[in-house]
């Protein structure tokens, strides 16, 4: 399995068509077999261009998508202007800020209604050409989303066959944690360094798979000089870690994260990002276990006693009896 995912969400947006051929292309030719797509994506065509690169292929890749974001209508109508807001949005001081708030704007509707999941999986997997889907998500829903009702839905087309797992995609944690998404079969949230805090209280993901998106921070927010917080820090050397770029740093933390069964997922539609990605995770996969211990000890360290640290030190007790190299102490205290 890769441990890095192909982050579609840019597709069609900000991303042309043939760019994002070309991106896919080169991803898939270098081993990244996972896409994550929306419905919403591409403001409802992403799904559409992703099953054309796909053809023939379904056999050697997995493919998570997601419902409740409602594209809007007449997402065909938006070709010419999308172009051409590309173009002007690139040249302009800001651009990439404006444009996302713009996409929020259109993208504001939701719709988590068992009749709505029913219509969009439809399209979904007759957008993708397929007769199944690996992950079928809940898109950025709120608790009271997440009905009795629906999720009767989700359980009933895994027992159709139409998708493998359910779950929940989110950037609010707090949902993780509710009764709900005790249920949920698989998990994507976002997982760096700038939100500690939230990832402290998320609850385990006790064997379910784990997407981590935006690893480097995204939508503006980039990972920044998290090396040199004191605790980070302590752990980096504790690990033998030093000297590491914020960079490097964001992505062998989302990966440790992830877990061994998870993967991180990020857009890559240059091909400089792709190659930087890849050799990260050659670096991250070079460490071996000590790679394992560096988002278990990063949130030890600083989460309150109350809430991840007897999982850190679990987690940090099992790897340690695997290949202890590194006094569990020193991780511990």
């Amino acid at each position: 399995m890769s441990r890095l995912g192909f982050g579609c969400g840019a597709m069609l947006g900000r991303v042309g068509r043939a760019q994002a051929l070309r991106a896919l292309e080169l991803a898939f030719d270098n081993g990244i077999t996972h896409f994550d797509v929306a419905r919403s994506y591409g403001f409802g065509e992403a799904e559409m261009l992703l099953g054309r690169f796909l053809r023939g292929k379904h056999d050697a890749v997995t493919i998570t998508t997601k419902f409740g974001i409602v594209p809007p209508r007449n997402a065909s109508g938006l070709g010419l202007a999308k172009s051409a807001a590309r173009t002007v949005l690139s040249h302009l001081p800001g651009g990439r800020r404006l444009a996302r708030v713009a996409a929020r704007k259109m993208l504001a509707h939701r719709d988590y209604s068992p009749a709505y999941a029913r219509a969009c999986l439809d399209t979904s997997l007759r957008d993708l050409g397929v007769e199944r889907v690996d992950n079928y998500l809940v898109h950025d829903p709120a608790e009271a989303d997440l009905t009795d009702e629906l999720l009767r839905f989700l359980e009933d087309a895994c027992c159709a066959g139409k998708i493998d797992r359910w779950g929940i995609a989110t950037d609010h944690h707090p949902v993780l944690s509710s009764p709900a998404a005790a249920h949920a079969q698989a998990l994507l949230y976002e997982g760096n360094l700038n939100v500690l805090d939230a990832l402290c209280k998320a609850p385990d993901a006790a064997g379910r798979p784990v997407f981590l998106a935006r690893p480097f921070g995204g939508g503006g927010g980039a990972v920044q000089g998290a090396v040199m917080r004191p605790p980070i820090y302590h752990v980096l050397q504790t690990l033998g870690l030093t000297p590491v770029d914020d960079s490097t740093l964001a992505m062998y933390f989302a990966l440790s994260h992830a877990g061994r069964t998870g993967m991180v997922v990020t857009s890559m539609f240059t091909e400089a990002h792709l190659r930087q990605n890849l050799a990260l995770v050659s670096q991250f996969e070079a460490l071996g276990e000590r790679g394992h211990w560096i988002a278990p000890a990063i949130l030890q360290a600083v989460c309150p006693p109350d809430c991840s640290r007897d999982r850190a030190r679990n987690a940090l007790a099992t790897a340690l009896s695997v290949a202890a190299t590194v006094p569990v102490t020193m991780l511990l205290d």
